[in-house]
């Protein structure tokens, strides 16, 4: 039986590693040709870059300087002696310009971000050892090392992140012994630095080059919980069939809770077209919304999501309070399965490439999807709303 290495006994990752929180990962949108739409492994906890801003960013929408725009009346070719103008190019090249240029300014600031956090982070941690009177590894070790996870610990935590394929325990047992150790000290290692960060009195003046906010605008028929006027509004496009979003699921309990007020969260169907049980529970979920009980509903899907039989999508209607003749009628008029479409296409507009999908005031949020890693960015919203 193969047996994980004391925490004692290993050696910190380098501080760069060590300050990158872990991952929860998403389902794609368009999985490889053959490739299994679920991991065939233990979910452990990836690397990801760190979504800890500080405070909001001073310029706003300085992306447009980015923009290399041609004039309509631009001869761009001639052919024959004849002039083409960027015109005639035609909208098709001004969408694809347009997406690009997010692409571009979205990724120069996130990249930006990440190297300033670490760069922050670096400092306060080397004030902090220097006070202390220890180099940075020895003042790590003894903030964020724990004792080693029982066997008792670590089958739990396998059977709470295991995919429908898993190997047995045994042949894991080793990986999800390391993976917990791995998350332990990730998650020790965030609350120290948060800490220390907040007694460093740090203000951010890195310019702000992201695009313009996407226009996501909730209407009366899109879920939403939190503050209906709250000033920064969280939408999440999700899929009732994919396992991080089970896990999304609960992230956002946590943040409802923490923001009670001055943030509305909203939700969008996003069903994969891989996933076949997803559509028809994201159309049951917008029938009982019709009810006032989409998150009862919410709740109970992802709760037992390995069961989204068409009996079972029923009966959990049932379970969630819905008047069951009015809820047939919705399913049965098609309103349902054309908002869930609606709410497809607009996450395809917006580029969505997987679930769960975060959006923050209109802009994509590309780091960890952890309530402490959206809540930092909620509050860099917050701040900036005054």
């Amino acid at each position: 039986m193969a047996q994980a290495r004391p925490v004692s006994s290993r050696p910190l990752r380098p501080l760069l590693a060590l300050l990158l929180p872990l991952a929860v990962g998403a389902c794609d949108a368009k999985p490889k040709p053959g490739a299994e739409a679920e991991p065939a492994k233990v979910e452990t906890p990836a690397q990801a870059a760190p979504a800890t801003p500080a405070a909001p960013l001073v310029t706003k929408n300085a992306c447009s300087d980015a923009a290399l725009t041609l004039a309509a009346d631009e001869v761009i070719a001639t052919v024959r002696g004849e002039g083409i103008v960027a015109s005639e190019l035609g909208d098709q090249l001004k969408n694809a310009e347009r997406e690009a240029l997010r692409t571009y300014c979205q990724g120069i600031a996130q990249i930006r971000q990440q190297a300033l956090d670490q760069t922050i982070d670096r400092v306060v941690l080397e004030a902090a050892a220097k006070e202390a009177g220890m180099d940075v590894e020895s003042f790590l070790k003894s903030k964020v090392e724990g004792k080693d996870p029982t066997d008792e610990e670590a089958l739990a935590y396998y059977e709470a992140h295991k995919s429908p394929t898993a190997p047995p325990f045994e042949a894991v047992k080793d990986q999800v012994l390391a993976a917990m150790v791995d998350e332990t000290t990730g998650k020790a290692l965030e609350e120290l630095v948060r800490g220390l960060r907040a007694d460093a009195s740090v203000e951010i003046k890195l310019p702000d080059v992201r695009p313009p906010p996407l226009d996501l605008r909730s209407g009366p028929d899109n879920p939403w919980a939190g503050d209906p006027s709250g000033v920064v509004e969280v939408v999440e496009f999700s899929d009732f069939e994919c396992p991080y979003c089970s896990r999304a699921a609960d992230t956002l309990s946590g943040l409802k809770a923490r923001y009670p007020e001055k943030v509305r969260f909203t939700f969008r169907h996003f069903p994969l077209s891989f996933h076949p049980r997803a559509k028809p529970a994201a159309e049951h979920a917008q029938c009982a919304h019709e009810q006032g009980l989409f998150w009862q509903y919410h709740d109970l899907v992802f709760a037992n999501q390995k069961e989204l039989g068409p009996d079972k999508l029923a009966e959990y209607a049932v379970q969630a309070g819905v008047d069951k003749g009015k809820f047939d009628e919705c399913l049965a008029s098609g309103r349902a399965s054309a908002h869930v479409s609606a709410d497809l296409a607009k996450g395809q507009e917006v580029g969505v490439g997987g679930t769960p999908s975060f959006y923050i005031n209109g802009q994509a949020f590309a780091g960890n999807p952890t309530v402490d890693g959206i809540a930092a960015a909620i509050d860099a919203e917050l701040a900036a709303a005054g």
